[in-house]
């Protein structure tokens, strides 16, 4: 058997087995041939035994796959579907752009092998892949797993984007978000004033001020801190500091810090730490912010600042809530009213998303 008989390939078409849908099951290859002797005739109708096998290479290379199954000759004619017994894959024509299929018939091999023509690539259809010129891969999509691959110059995986949750969603290389490569990347602009500063009562004084410029409509953060030196009486004596964007503006509720006592026992200095937030929503532009403060209490109550810093950060975008407090919800259809105690203003105030503001202007 292994030295007189032949196998002459009729058929390497796959066009009358494939379905639209292209199910795993549907992955097959229809191939006939006719297995003669030496002297050309049929051999005797009978089984057998015939191993298929995919090559990298027409000679020599590695094997990617293989099967072996029985087949009936009629005549010595044969067909058969391959991929029956060990399925094919997508993967495997996504991976490989040229295959070699060797045939062996009890375990002789029928050579030479026989290059794959593009309908076999079809089992890929449902799937992207991308090659340079010197056909190394450079992009590849797989459906099941529902993600798309960019690979780099060696072929390992460069960027990747994946049906998953949280930070495995997106896997980037490490400092690929950059000032290069984002113009609306997150920012930061920071002031500092050293300085001793002796508040007025009643009075809002900046204390440091920081301006910023946002490349598109975003979210400002802001934080401030400074120091509270209060001295002169053992009576009543605190302070008031702020974020705000107006220069003398009134008291911001509830964007401010009260420090200080009703009473001291004695009136040397007394320090107090205060630190301050504020979240704004702004549209693209340049924006200055102030750290501000006043004295509650008249002399001889004394009360100075001291250390000021105001730092603001840029976001272009939000990724949960941003709750900010309003006297005005004309443009927030999601205000809610809150109440406010020892109030010496009679407004109204309600709690708002400033998502919702974001929302509107990317409409």
């Amino acid at each position: 058997m292994k030295n007189n008989l032949f196998l002459i390939p009729l058929i390497f078409i796959v066009a009358f087995v494939f379905q639209q849908d292209i199910q795993a099951a549907d992955k097959q290859i229809s191939y006939q041939g006719r297995l003669t002797n030496t002297d050309g005739s049929p051999v005797a109708d009978a089984s057998y035994s015939l191993e298929f096998l995919l090559y990298t290479d027409s000679t020599g290379g590695s094997i990617v796959w293989a099967e072996s199954a029985d087949v009936v000759t009629a005549d010595g004619l044969f067909s058969y579907l391959i991929g029956s017994v060990n399925s094919l894959s997508s993967s495997l024509f996504q991976q490989h752009r040229i295959l070699f299929l060797e045939l062996r018939v009890s375990g002789e091999p029928v050579l030479p092998r026989s290059r794959l023509g593009a309908m076999p690539y079809s089992f890929s259809a449902n799937e992207l892949s991308g090659y340079d010129s010197d056909d190394n891969l450079t992009i590849q999509t797989d459906s099941e797993n529902r993600s798309l691959t960019i690979f780099d110059s060696l072929g390992n995986s460069y960027i990747t984007l994946q049906q998953k949750d949280g930070d495995s969603a997106l896997i980037l290389p490490e400092s690929a978000v950059n000032a290069y490569e984002i113009l609306d990347e997150p920012g930061i602009a920071s002031s500092i004033d050293l300085n001793l500063t002796t508040l007025i009562t009643n009075e809002m004084i900046d204390l440091t001020k920081v301006t910023i410029e946002i490349p598109d409509d975003g979210y400002i953060v802001l934080i401030g801190k400074c120091y509270f030196l209060l001295s002169g009486t053992t009576g009543a004596n605190s302070a008031i500091v702020q974020i705000d964007q107006n220069e003398n503006g009134g008291t911001q509720f509830p964007y401010y810090t009260i420090a200080g006592l009703s009473g001291y026992v004695n009136s040397g200095t007394n320090y107090f730490p205060a630190f301050v937030t504020r979240t704004y929503y702004a549209s693209q532009g340049t924006y200055t912010f102030r750290l501000e403060a006043k004295a509650n209490n008249p002399l001889p109550a004394v009360a100075q600042s001291w250390d000021h810093i105001l730092t603001a950060t840029y976001y272009p975008t939000s990724y949960y809530g941003v709750e900010a407090v309003v006297a005005d919800q004309i443009e927030y259809s999601n205000a809610v009213p809150i109440s406010v105690e020892n109030r010496d203003d009679s407004k109204q105030y309600y709690k708002v998303d400033l998502r919702e503001l974001e929302i509107k202007e990317h409409k």
